[in-house]
């Protein structure tokens, strides 16, 4: 029940747990616990999501997989240099055949190894010197995730609408939200990675039920079919978060859309995170109260 949000997977306990996984699987590799990594100055090393991708392989999506379901996450992990990291899960239920790439849902996350500089706001490229990162199987050539979020930096976009798909509201709606310490930060003290999507997905519902005028019991079946991030950067605890969201229908009921958003410090402006997502609405179930 820990792992589900609405009677589906919830997307924020998944991008965690195949975190989790990554990371014990690092340790295993390099012969050094990934919370332990130092590099060569003493400074603890932090892998450090620079980009995540949830792709439901043109399947229904996150709510193909709700409360006592069991799934099984195939993974794998790679690098490329002394710094960058790349792995895949992909979703699968136990006990089946091995599902070919391409044709089950995944995610995808990419790491850069950083150390702290002055304070979780500053993030610095390092490598441990402790753990035996040539250990990890090398992937030949530069992640594609890397060139990708550069590419979006400029554009200040990870993709752009259909050139047919009508805006939902106009121009972009944007709220500020408060860190919360307790809820929102990971162990090292960093705003974790897989709570940007709590954010993200808080502007989206109030954007949809302020300027689109949706139903706001059918916003709690929100269900995702492909998310995007590219991770910038990270804020301290007493910061706030500005963060907008533009939304586009991709079908005539706009059950379908494509949302994407961008999340600022209040502080400096500084851009921590660019965004981009395929939803679609979920019907409310007969048995579910409508009050």
């Amino acid at each position: 029940m820990r792992h589900t949000l609405h009677r589906m997977l919830s997307e924020v306990a998944l991008l965690g747990h195949a975190q989790d996984l990554h990371w014990a699987q690092l340790a295993e590799l390099t012969g050094c616990a990934a919370s332990r990594f130092v590099d060569a100055d003493g400074r603890e090393v932090y892998a450090s999501v620079y980009f995540a991708e949830l792709d439901a392989a043109g399947q229904t999506g996150l709510d193909a997989f709700g409360p006592d379901d069991e799934i099984e996450l195939d993974g794998t992990l790679g690098r490329y240099g002394a710094s960058l990291l790349d792995g895949v899960h992909r979703l699968q239920r136990p006990g089946g055949p091995a599902s070919p790439p391409g044709s089950a849902p995944q995610v995808r996350l990419s790491f850069v190894l950083v150390a702290l500089g002055r304070g979780p706001d500053e993030l610095r490229v390092s490598t441990p010197a402790n753990a035996r990162l040539d250990r990890v199987p090398s992937l030949g050539a530069e992640p594609d995730s890397y060139r990708l979020v550069r590419a979006a930096l400029g554009n200040r976009s990870l993709a752009d609408p259909p050139p047919d798909a009508p805006p939902m509201w106009a121009g972009e709606f944007t709220r500020v939200y408060p860190i919360d310490p307790d809820r929102d930060l990971n162990g090292v003290g960093l705003l974790y990675f897989a709570n940007y999507v709590t954010f993200l997905d808080r502007v989206e519902r109030d954007a949809l039920e302020e300027c689109a005028g949706l139903d706001p019991r059918s916003l709690d079946g929100r269900v995702t079919l492909r998310r995007r991030i590219g991770y910038y950067g990270n804020a301290r605890s007493s910061d706030r978060l500005r963060v907008t969201a533009e939304a586009h229908a991709l079908d005539p009921s706009r059950t379908r859309y494509l949302v994407r958003h961008r999340m600022e410090r209040v502080s400096d402006g500084r851009l921590m995170a660019l965004a981009t997502a395929e939803r679609r609405l979920r019907t409310v179930p007969r048995s579910e109260p409508v009050e």
